[in-house]
């Protein structure tokens, strides 16, 4: 090492490439480190969806193949518990959605009337089935009445 004023000359030190790589590459790591946490992107954190009490069971009644199944995974992604979809040859020509609400006293009522985009329910009176409290008749419009859309499911 030869004294130039105030500058070390380094130019007889074989090791003055290796530590000065070493040098640039921990910088370099440092540089990556940092960026990463600056660009990191906020994770949002699912909804919790609370369950929603009560039993609903679903009819399709449109013909149109998977609506119920459709239908059950939209209302189960929103806390509803429905029972296993079901179909009846006598009732595949339905062209508008229908909910009888057969238990009038239904804590769900509100949370499924807001989740549905349709007119059509009607409350029954003294019309408990065994341990349903809802039953959703599947129209053709289904996918509009349960807010579905194409990509959801």
């Amino acid at each position: 090492m030869l004294w130039r004023g105030n500058l070390l000359s380094y130019n007889n030190s074989p090791n003055l490439g290796r530590g000065v790589k070493n040098l640039q590459f921990k910088i370099a790591m440092m540089a990556v480190c940092l960026f990463s946490l600056a660009c990191e992107e906020e994770v949002e954190k699912p909804t919790k969806i609370e369950p929603i009490p009560g039993k609903v069971e679903i009819f399709n009644s449109c013909g149109i193949m998977n609506a119920a199944t459709e239908a059950r995974n939209a209302l189960r992604a929103n806390g509803f518990d429905v029972l296993t979809p079901q179909t009846d040859p006598q009732w595949l020509n339905y062209e508008e959605t229908i909910v009888a609400i057969r238990n009038p006293h239904w804590t769900g009522y509100s949370k499924l009337k807001a989740n549905m985009d349709t007119e059509n329910f009607i409350i029954l009176q003294d019309a408990l089935s065994g341990n349903v409290d809802v039953t959703v008749f599947l129209g053709k419009d289904y996918k509009k009445a349960l807010k579905i859309k194409r990509g959801d499911l």
